[in-house]
């Protein structure tokens, strides 16, 4: 069940004026970090095409002294074996002949070049190679709506206990860090939940993620409600309320926060994701920078690249959603662009741009096959966009 909210240490944002930049800066908005990288996703594995058929078995024959059967995919199941013939195999079951001597063995198909795993593919699994060694077809390409890959159950999945939610702490390099766990209705301790890691902003805190309170519309950015009890929430805490990274520090806390969550509860480790707003986007940032193997998806908003590390270096192509209001004040939409940029390089997005709803948002095609990148920019000032609950689990769900 999700807990009792403690209660909430936000403090209201007085305006976009002068003041609230400088308080963001003052709380270390500026120097933010993030953490993270992907599992596996929605848009299924490109299939790697069928195995090629053995070609038809030539009729008859002289009875063979039954040689060895031919390698190369399934064995044909073909008709009655002719005395002494040497099978042929390598193709689909059932596409006998009559039995004789050996037919040329079927070379086995090419792996399909799908996307990873899981990747958000609108089109589904390649399709098999044409009997007899055909290669086979590509997986579907990046997009809203792939069909996904098999879950990846962590161990958690076999444990006969579960945590409690709510607040809890743990011990990262000797500093007790603090999260709260909200668990979906009717936990299943054997289903696999996707795992959605947030960050607040410089000026709030983990209340603020859970009670849902203003600027955002509703807990956890309004995703939880979208979510209907499909996804296991974590509302993460920074130290003295700003996610600055020292010293690789709050990659360090989401990391172990992750390999707890893994042994005690029952996740799928193909979908973890991270969100976060403002100080909380940069630090969504840092983890798709650092953890990009790791996380499936980000969804960051209003943030930039961070500075700790100075470097932004993907070890593999994530999946990205951005937004950022055209008119903020506090960080500027032309540094949400530069992350926006960055990450579209990693995922080798090379295609044309298209318009891909009303709120706005743009998908950018020709990425890399299941890490699509998406950019809402919108009418407003540093705060989550009004349909951030919505746009973002439709974008994380895919996967």
């Amino acid at each position: 069940m999700t807990p009792q909210p403690f209660r909430s240490r936000t403090i209201r944002r007085p305006g976009l004026s002068a003041l609230a930049v400088a308080c963001l800066w003052s709380l270390g908005c500026g120097s933010g970090s993030a953490t993270g990288g992907h599992g596996g996703g929605s848009s299924g594995m490109s299939s790697g095409g069928s195995s090629g058929s053995g070609g038809v078995a030539s009729s008859g024959g002289v009875n063979g002294s039954g040689g060895t059967a031919a390698t190369g995919g399934v064995s044909g199941s073909g008709g009655p074996a002719a005395s002494g013939g040497t099978v042929g195999s390598g193709g689909s079951a059932g596409t006998g002949g009559r039995g004789g001597s050996a037919g040329a063995t079927g070379a086995a198909g090419t792996p399909g070049s799908g996307g990873r795993a899981g990747g958000g593919g609108a089109g589904k699994s390649g399709s098999g190679g044409a009997t007899g060694g055909a290669a086979a077809g590509s997986g579907g390409s990046g997009g809203v709506g792939g069909s996904g890959a098999a879950a990846k159950p962590s161990a958690g999945c076999s444990a006969t206990t579960a945590p409690t939610p709510g607040r809890t702490t743990i011990d990262v390099s000797g500093t007790q860090r603090e999260y709260i766990l909200t668990l979906p209705a009717n936990y299943d301790p054997k289903h696999p939940y996707r795992l959605i890691v947030a960050f607040h902003g410089g000026q709030y805190n983990d209340d603020w993620l859970v009670n849902g309170d203003p600027p955002q519309s509703g807990p956890y950015y309004g995703i939880q409600s979208e979510a209907k009890d499909a996804a296991i929430f974590v509302a993460s805490q920074a130290l003295s309320g700003s996610w600055t990274n020292q010293d690789g520090r709050d990659i360090d806390y989401v990391t172990a926060m992750v390999t707890r969550f893994k042994s005690q509860l029952c996740i799928d480790e193909n979908r973890i994701f991270a969100t976060g707003f403002s100080m909380g986007g940069i630090m969504t940032n840092t983890v798709a920078c650092t953890q990009a193997s790791l996380f499936r998806a980000v969804a960051a908003m209003s943030g930039r690249l961070p500075t700790t590390p100075a470097t932004c270096q993907p070890d593999h192509p994530i999946a990205y959603w951005a937004s950022h209001g055209m008119s903020d004040p506090t960080i500027p939409i032309a540094d949400g662009q530069m992350a926006r940029d960055l990450f579209m390089k990693d995922d080798v997005c090379i295609g044309q741009a298209v318009t891909m709803d009303a709120n706005g948002c743009t998908v950018y095609q020709g990425c890399t096959a299941g890490d699509p990148v998406v950019w809402c920019p919108f009418d407003g000032v540093h705060q989550p966009p009004p349909f951030a609950g919505p746009a973002i689990w439709s974008f994380l769900s895919q996967f």
